[in-house]
């Protein structure tokens, strides 16, 4: 018991020792140390040592999540898309795939919205009853050919067999998006049929509807079952296809929108900024955020 005692001062010692400015080599012997003495599973089970991990892979994710969305156009959302971002990843981390679904839907729900304000709004009653799809593959012909009416609206291309609606501020986030998919991501151009354009379209639904499993409340619809029944136990499968499905729709969007005038006229004064703590992605944890900002002083 006293060799114990003994052994707990010593330690106390090395900690006032390791405080004085210059003794920062002390740190790295101890650690040799103990890397050389002790087993790596050991070592690993302390806190600290799981800490200063998640701190590597904080970095890590900040990376990616900036190289993610570095030629994105829309300055104004990108912090706020980096931020979720990184939310994201350390939901995937933890394998918690209805988290990783709402930080991913928080995404696309972020620049859908901006994108129709800025670039829907001002121009639908002009366009809605132009032509979106201008042919169709004919089976029985085996070509693609002119529907007899003209082609399909955009207005039928964005409200699909449900009612339009005259009020914009009334629209459904499925609807918002469906516009988006056609303005931004195909850039006004679905030519030939709309099963691309549904494809992506369905993706989203996916997504839509586990983000939702955040928020229960009412009784699944039958469609709603179905998706959920499909995407559970297949989760580590989706992370995939949700990976994908985000990439690709960034990318269109970026290179439509950098060719577009509609965002680079915007006035600066309306420039929002992303508001709130931008340290880290982490969670509520005071012990990682001490240590988070000591290793930050020392970079």
């Amino acid at each position: 018991m006293k060799d114990k005692d003994k052994l707990k001062k010593l330690v106390q010692i090395i900690g006032d020792l390791l405080k004085v400015e210059g003794n920062e080599w002390l740190i790295d012997e101890i650690l040799k140390i103990i890397g050389e003495t002790s087993p790596v599973e050991e070592i690993a089970k302390h806190s600290v040592i799981q800490n200063i991990h998640e701190y590597c892979v904080e970095q890590k994710i900040e990376k990616q999540a900036t190289e993610f969305y570095n030629s994105f156009p829309i300055q104004e959302i990108k912090d706020q898309l980096i931020q979720d971002y990184k939310k994201m990843e350390h939901e995937r981390r933890r394998d918690d795939f209805e988290n990783f679904c709402l930080c991913l839907y928080q995404q696309i729900e972020n620049i859908t919205n901006c994108l129709f304000e800025t670039g829907v709004v001002s121009t639908w009653n002009n366009v809605k009853h132009n032509i979106a799809i201008k042919s169709f593959y004919d089976r029985n012909q085996k070509q693609y050919v002119l529907p007899t009416n003209g082609g399909t609206s955009i207005e039928k291309l964005v409200f699909q067999n449900t009612n339009p609606i005259d009020d914009l501020s009334k629209w459904q986030a499925n609807r918002k998006f469906r516009a988006i998919l056609y303005f931004f991501y195909f850039n006004k151009e679905v030519t030939r049929d709309d099963y691309e354009f549904n494809s992506i379209y369905f993706t989203h639904e996916e997504i839509y509807q586990m983000r939702n499993q955040n928020h229960r409340g009412s009784k699944p619809s039958e469609y709603q079952k179905k998706t959920l029944n499909k995407i559970q136990g297949n989760e580590s499968k989706y992370y995939f296809k949700f990976y994908g499905f985000l990439q690709d729709f960034i990318t269109q969007i970026e290179y439509n929108v950098s060719n577009q005038s509609i965002l680079t006229e915007k006035k600066t004064e309306n420039k929002k900024t992303f508001k709130g703590k931008t340290a880290n992605t982490l969670g509520d944890n005071p012990d990682l955020a001490k240590l988070f900002e000591q290793l930050k002083k020392k970079d």
